[in-house]
């Protein structure tokens, strides 16, 4: 398992993230993996440039973390 970020709720964006997907997360002010967690996968996965494939590399990240993605 992965170790866990020294500061918590600051936690990066993995890196490796499509461009569009980042900056889209950018404009919607998310810089966190705690803040992806706010979103919600509902409204994560409505946003530009989420493909299957980076909702799946949001999903490790955050797995390493041990957060969980709501479904709302």
């Amino acid at each position: 398992m992965a170790k866990k970020t020294a500061e918590p709720g600051r936690t990066p964006l993995p890196t490796g993230i499509a461009a569009p997907a980042r900056r889209a997360l950018a404009q919607a002010g998310v810089e966190t993996l705690e803040q992806v967690v706010e979103l919600g996968q509902r409204r994560l996965s409505t946003m530009h440039g989420m493909c299957a494939r980076t909702l799946a590399q949001l999903q490790d990240a955050m797995d390493e973390q041990g957060l969980v993605l709501p479904a709302g």
